[in-house]
């Protein structure tokens, strides 16, 4: 099935909280970065890996085609890793996550990339518990790709990824209007200290 969408997972951030590599972290005896490429790919039709330059990435079972990016700015944030994932996507749409949520729902992920068409976004952003998310979310890479870089060439707005966003049409669901599609949130959850990993291998079956 043709879905329109590519699938950006950042793996090259510094992991500076979690202690080590967060995209070989296992968990149940799999890398992390092997639930995310699991969890996404029943909605999207590629996956793009960005990567820090040299970094080592674990050697995943791709359940689709499968490309790499390389963050040329490293240490900018995931500002910078998502304009080199934008470069390398040739969907009209993108769904952005880091590679330590191994719980996205693909319900979630095909439902954002709904609205992005309903609507005619540039962004569709979850407002989870008053916050957005901007690495659980849909871009046009298209539109999005030229003011990442420019904010990034400017270092502006502290390089957070929604003051890039600015200018562009942003579509913000709220928690009502995504709860059907993954009752408890927890495609939101980040294994961001290895604590925080241990908490998601609980809540696995």
């Amino acid at each position: 099935m043709n879905h329109g969408i590519d699938a950006i997972i950042l793996a090259g951030g510094r992991s500076t909280r979690f202690g080590r590599d967060k995209a070989s972290a296992p968990l149940r005896g799999r890398p992390l970065l092997q639930w995310v490429a699991d969890a996404v790919a029943p909605a999207v039709d590629r996956l793009i890996i960005v990567h820090a330059p040299g970094q080592a990435l674990p050697a995943i079972d791709a359940p689709l085609p499968l490309d790499f990016a390389a963050d040329e700015t490293p240490g900018l944030g995931p500002l910078a890793g998502l304009a080199a994932g934008f470069a390398v996507s040739s969907a009209g749409l993108a769904f952005a996550c880091s590679c330590d949520a191994p719980l996205i729902a693909a319900a979630l992920v095909s439902r954002l990339a709904a609205i992005a068409r309903e609507t005619g976004a540039d962004v569709v952003r979850p407002r989870i518990g008053g916050f957005p998310q901007p690495l659980v979310a849909v871009y046009r890479p298209a539109s999005c790709l030229a003011p990442f870089r420019a904010a990034l060439a400017a270092r502006s707005g502290g390089l957070r990824i929604v003051a890039a966003c600015e200018g562009l049409r942003v579509v913000e669901p709220s928690d009502a209007d995504l709860a059907p599609f993954d009752p408890g949130f927890r495609s939101f959850l980040n294994a961001n200290t290895p604590e925080r990993l241990a908490e998601i291998d609980r809540l696995l079956p």
